[in-house]
């Protein structure tokens, strides 16, 4: 999976952005996408991330992650049974289908990783796989939808060791 950040303040280290890569391509391992996909990820605070929320999902408050799909899968169905979809975005600059984007407040991942009691690394590993699983098709907002979604995130996450327990 390529992965392209815009961290303006330089919020990530080297190894943070390591690790997003290693749990990017375990989301997608555990998807099982074979096409080469692309993810655009910016890095925020949470005043940024709340005018991004308000301007586009019209709530006026900071949040922690936001996904902006660009495939539109059709009800039911997930990136890891849509091929056909996911090469419709083919970006032959890029060499690979666009997912979508992600925005991850950082002042989020470290309030959230004292409150759940885990390192940041983890919750910024978490942040990004669940925004990744909203790329593919995931959602939460239905009580038969919730644990789905968060079997996919927890299985990719153990793939490589990044367990709530880290």
């Amino acid at each position: 999976m390529i992965l392209e950040f815009e961290d303006e303040r330089g919020q990530l280290s080297p190894e943070d952005r390591a690790l997003m890569q290693r749990c990017a391509d375990a989301a997608k391992r555990t998807e099982g996408v074979e096409e080469k996909i692309y993810v655009f990820i910016r890095i925020v605070g949470d005043e940024e991330i709340r005018i991004v929320n308000r301007e586009q999902r019209g709530k006026d408050a900071s949040t922690d992650v936001l996904s902006f799909p660009s495939v539109n899968y059709p009800k039911g169905r997930t990136a890891g049974s849509c091929a056909q979809q996911l090469r419709r975005e083919y970006d032959p600059e890029i060499g690979a289908c666009v997912l979508g984007d992600i925005i991850i407040s950082m002042d989020h991942v470290r309030a959230q990783a004292a409150e759940y009691g885990h390192s940041e690394r983890r919750e910024g590993g978490y942040l990004l796989t669940h925004g990744l699983f909203h790329l593919m098709g995931y959602d939460h907002m239905t009580p038969e939808d919730k644990p789905v979604m968060r079997a996919m995130e927890e299985r990719a996450l153990a793939s490589i060791g990044l367990t709530r327990e880290e």
